[in-house]
């Protein structure tokens, strides 16, 4: 807030502030204080980093709370130009797709215009968005997300996300799908499977999607982060 009455009326909450302020996963800002403004400044106080812009518009920025902060199509834009590793910003924005069901056509739209081939940042968020398939359901989390690049590194077939199974009158979600094989892969993280009523409904789930003839391969974060080869080959061996 300091930063911001600072920078003055005209600038925004901006890049990776922005973002942790937006909750984006994979996103942490730490100590760094982002801005961007479209009039001069110096002096700059020490604890803030100033990006300018030429223009800075209301689709570009709004109100979050009391500060004006870049919205989420322009915030993953800033993103691709700060953050080195572009699995964090398709992280970002898996997380951003799950908050508005529209953002992928509006990030689209807002590339045409903000994201000129000289502009940094535009780059990496257009190069995500032609890789996505624009009819799938948002990862629901980071693991999931890098799990989905990892498929892509290996050049297996894409599967499908969040497919439905009609299982004994209910519907279950498999987290990632190759429906013809039958064969699903769920990323499975501690924090979010555990305590006893969890675990028993993993279990039934399990054994249920079994009865139905599907193979299911779970994966903690041990494995994608240090084991990624046996991920390959139990999945190579159940597509196959």
């Amino acid at each position: 807030m300091a930063g911001w009455l600072w920078a003055g009326p005209e600038a925004a909450v901006s890049h990776r502030s922005a973002a942790a302020l937006w909750k984006l996963d994979g996103i942490d800002a730490g100590n760094i204080v982002e801005l961007t403004t479209t009039g001069p400044r110096n002096n700059v106080p020490k604890g803030l980093t100033l990006h300018r812009t030429k223009l800075l518009t209301p689709a570009d920025a709004g109100w979050l709370g009391a500060l004006r902060v870049t919205g989420l199509v322009r915030t993953l834009v800033d993103l691709g130009a700060v953050v080195r590793d572009p699995a964090v910003v398709e992280t970002a924005m898996e997380s951003a797709l799950r908050r508005d069901e529209q953002l992928f056509d509006r990030m689209k739209e807002r590339l045409e215009t903000l994201g000129g081939h000289g502009r940094r940042g535009a780059g990496v968020l257009r190069d995500i968005l032609a890789l996505r398939d624009p009819d799938a359901a948002p990862t629901e989390g980071m693991f999931e997300t890098l799990m989905e690049r990892r498929l892509r590194a290996w050049g297996l077939e894409m599967p499908v996300r969040q497919y439905e199974v009609s299982v004994r009158g209910r519907v279950v979600r498999i987290d990632f799908a190759w429906v013809r094989k039958r064969v699903g892969l769920e990323p499975r993280g501690f924090w979010c499977h555990s305590g006893r009523e969890k675990f028993q409904s993993d279990i039934d789930r399990a054994n249920d999607l079994a009865l139905t003839g599907w193979t299911i391969i779970y994966v903690t974060w041990q494995d994608l982060v240090r084991r990624p080869e046996k991920i390959l080959s139990q999945l190579a061996g159940a597509l196959a």
